[in-house]
């Protein structure tokens, strides 16, 4: 008889709360950490002015809870203090903010289409799909739902489903947005040296398009030099989309983990100074402190430790990936790390989920996990050739 999905989410929580608190039962039986000095910050919260801000807003939809613009204005601030910040918690409010409209017999496609983007970021990603859909029934040619839909659907690796999704942007929106979307997916589904020359060739730098445009052409540009082998090429886009966008912890996170790689842990503790408040940076600055022997090592493993614990209380399963990196990167503990590991594939897949999944299985010789990406490599003929410095690529490429 096949477990109800209600009970086997209960399951899937408990068993997560109790492999982060058996990873996290060392550290907590160490002893704690003690500041040198009162002037030593343990940590910033730089959306709390931000969220200050909101005050005023805040207290207009409580006074007015019928108003729909307004609603969806504070939803939207609260979705983009959550995402510069790297803090679900603010997602969180934003979603709460609209639920009451969600719930209605018949929402408002706008709400359907920003409650959608909440819940991807905190990968309900079933939710979001379905509310983009009911949304896209509502208005065909909103670019919104379907960049976002594509997003989804690519992230979770069903390529074939996001290419036409970009597609469709190409009557909803520009070109260019259909462009880059469609050489997103193309990339990672057997034309990646096509897909970057196409992007190469394509404005996605002018400076008169809109930052976040920018911002997200360049990132993928240097997503894809760094699966082609060019370091190099992949630096200079990372460091001009932060150019263009440079509080994006998004971006940072993924220059300072091509910095890890190729062995330049010192320009990660300067690239992330004073972002110890973005948990996914301060795991990037516990593996370069590690990696340098640098005293503030135990500060921000410290600081990383109370926040997974923070996590399994809220039940907050955003981070997952960056969990199995800490387990392996500072902890050493690569069998929890594979487990971590195998529940983010599960959910995504990004070029980051996989190479921190391939890393995991080999450090711990797990032959089936590393024939299951070798069929998923094959499958989808995706191409990364920085996973020849985590694994035996002819292992990966020959596994049955």
């Amino acid at each position: 008889m096949r477990t109800p999905p209600q009970q086997r989410a209960r399951a899937g929580r408990r068993a997560l709360a109790a492999l982060l608190f058996a990873a996290c039962a060392a550290l907590a039986a160490a002893a704690p950490y003690l500041p040198e000095s009162d002037a030593i910050v343990l940590e910033r919260v730089p959306a709390r002015a931000a969220l200050e801000r909101l005050a005023p807003l805040r207290q207009a939809v409580a006074a007015h809870p019928d108003e729909l613009d307004t609603a969806l204005t504070l939803a939207q601030a609260y979705i983009a203090i959550g995402r510069e910040n790297g803090d679900p918690r603010f997602v969180g409010y934003g979603e709460a903010t609209l639920d009451s409209w969600v719930k209605q017999s018949r929402p408002p496609e706008k709400v359907l289409v920003v409650q959608a983007t909440a819940l991807q970021y905190l990968h309900r990603f079933d939710e979001s799909l379905a509310l983009l859909e009911r949304a896209l029934a509502l208005q065909p040619l909103d670019a919104q739902a379907w960049l976002t839909r594509a997003t989804l659907l690519e992230l979770r690796g069903d390529y074939a489903s996001a290419r036409p999704a970009c597609a469709r942007l190409a009557r909803a929106v520009d070109a260019l947005i259909a462009i880059t979307c469609l050489a997103s997916v193309d990339g990672r589904s057997g034309r990646l040296a096509e897909s970057y020359e196409r992007l190469r060739a394509s404005p996605a730098d002018d400076v008169r398009l809109p930052a976040e445009t920018r911002a997200w052409g360049l990132a993928l540009r240097a997503e894809m030099a760094e699966r082609l082998g060019d370091d190099a090429s992949a630096a200079f886009d990372y460091l001009a989309a932060l150019g263009t966008s440079p509080q994006d912890p998004y971006l940072k996170a993924a220059y300072a983990d091509l910095l890890l790689r190729t062995g330049r842990p010192d320009e990660v503790l300067t690239l992330l100074a004073g972002d110890e408040a973005q948990d996914p940076l301060l795991l990037r600055l516990a593996i370069a402190g590690r990696r340098l022997g640098s005293p503030a090592t135990a500060r921000w493993t410290l600081a990383y430790e109370e926040r997974l614990r923070a996590a399994v209380r809220d039940h907050d399963n955003t981070h997952l990936r960056e969990a199995a990196m800490y387990l392996l990167e500072v902890r050493g503990d690569a069998a929890t790390a594979l487990e971590y590991a195998r529940r983010n594939w599960a959910a995504q897949r990004e070029p980051a989920d996989l190479r921190i999944y391939a890393r995991a299985a080999e450090r711990t010789h797990a032959s089936a996990d590393v024939a299951l990406i070798a069929r998923w490599l094959r499958v989808t003929r995706y191409e990364d050739r920085t996973l020849c410095g985590f694994t035996r690529c002819g292992a990966l490429e020959e596994a049955p």
